[in-house]
């Protein structure tokens, strides 16, 4: 499995900065960690069905680290053997919880379907949860965000006669590579967005 260093390592290429110059890497995981939280946004997420038993006259049931937001919920009403999933309706979403309308009676499984954010990296070598085929999508969107930090480092030049640094580079070159990247990064959002479920509106209940 690709961890952060390897992320790193594709945004770079995009950069043309094999080691830490100007980018460090500091920064590019900055820029990593960025796309890593706004991905969901755009609507590039992790889909999971989360299973716990319901529990008498309990309402409220803790969702997994990281769900972003609750699409289905069924109750099985057979056997493990011979599972019998049926839709529950009539539940709510709120402060990392599912919240059912009715007390429960029984303890029968229940089947979550959730939105799940990508897991932020805070190493180089922990396993990173985003699917092999949606990594150069993370890299371009960090590429991104270190040129957005180049734009700043351009501004901050306190002689606007030599804002050409490095090397004879200025904002108009920065904002173009910026566009040219953003538009692979929009194919890219394009091709790997999810389209949730459609939920049926209950206009009577």
């Amino acid at each position: 499995m690709a961890n952060r260093s390897d992320i790193r390592t594709r945004a770079r290429n995009y950069l043309y900065e094999a080691t830490a110059d100007l980018f460090t890497d500091a920064r590019v995981n900055q820029g990593i960690s960025d796309t890593l939280s706004e991905l969901p946004r755009k609507g590039v997420y992790l889909e999971e069905i989360h299973t716990t038993p319901r529990v008498v006259d309990q309402l409220d049931y803790s969702l997994p680290s990281g769900a972003l937001k609750v699409e289905k919920v069924d109750v099985n009403l057979g056997t493990s053997a011979k599972p019998d999933w049926d839709e529950i309706k009539g539940w709510d979403n709120y402060a990392g919880a599912l919240w059912l309308r009715q007390r429960p009676t029984d303890t029968y499984d229940m089947r979550i379907h959730i939105r799940k954010k990508f897991t932020d990296l805070t190493d180089d070598t922990t396993a990173t949860d985003v699917p092999s085929d949606q990594l150069e999508l993370v890299a371009v969107g960090a590429a991104i965000k270190c040129y957005q930090m180049l734009i700043g480092y351009l501004v901050h030049a306190k002689n606007w006669d030599s804002v050409a640094k490095p090397d004879g580079i200025g904002l108009p070159q920065v904002k173009a590579w910026i566009h040219d990247l953003r538009e692979i990064y929009n194919k890219m959002i394009n091709d790997q967005r999810r389209f949730p479920r459609p939920r049926e509106i209950n206009m009577v209940d």
